[in-house]
């Protein structure tokens, strides 16, 4: 019989956490700052948010991101993801523009998953807090639960399409599995 992985429930961070996090940040290299505050407004993955291009972000018409495919990030579809802008990402979108194609770059150039994951390390063993992107995707949909908080059908929907998910049962199946949440039964 096959040993099915089991990986260790993670916890959102505090607003106490957070703070400290970013204060840290703040005095080493205020890049990654806006980095893990981008992860905690959309919930991308890591590579995603490295692969993201300004061709990817639409400030004024539609006022949305599209998730690019971190394996292909050249090619563009339809079918991905779309996170809103709304004002707190509009603003930490907007301190980033730079001349570069990348969103989140150094100098023109794009940074490397190796390089932001070795920061987060060195921070997390410094801090005593476990800082990485499931902890940072947790985060994101905590408080993107709490400021819907679905009671209808709707807001179920509106949850599904920001997750991106193809139906409603996989939205909730996934916040019964993630967040414990109890889906009542009508």
């Amino acid at each position: 019989m096959k040993k099915e992985l089991h990986k260790p429930q993670v916890d959102a961070f505090s607003e106490k956490e957070i703070q400290k996090i970013c204060d840290a940040i703040k005095q080493k290299d205020e890049w990654y700052y806006y980095f893990f505050m981008f992860a905690l407004e959309t919930g991308m993955r890591r590579n995603e948010i490295l692969a993201l291009t300004w061709h990817d972000v639409d400030l004024w018409k539609k006022r949305e991101i599209t998730v690019p495919d971190p394996k292909q990030p050249r090619i563009r579809s339809p079918r991905f993801k779309k996170i809103p802008i709304d004002e707190s990402l509009l603003g930490l979108v907007l301190n980033l523009t730079s001349p570069s194609r990348w969103v989140f770059q150094k100098t023109g150039k794009r940074m490397l998953g190796g390089t932001v994951t070795l920061f987060f390390k060195e921070l997390s063993r410094e801090l005593r807090i476990q800082i990485n992107s499931r902890r940072m995707r947790k985060t994101y949909v905590t408080r993107l639960f709490k400021k819907i908080n679905p009671s209808c059908r709707e807001d179920w929907k509106k949850l599904q399409k920001i997750m991106g998910h193809k139906d409603i049962s996989t939205t909730k199946s996934y916040f019964q599995r993630n967040m414990k949440y109890k889906i009542p039964h009508h």
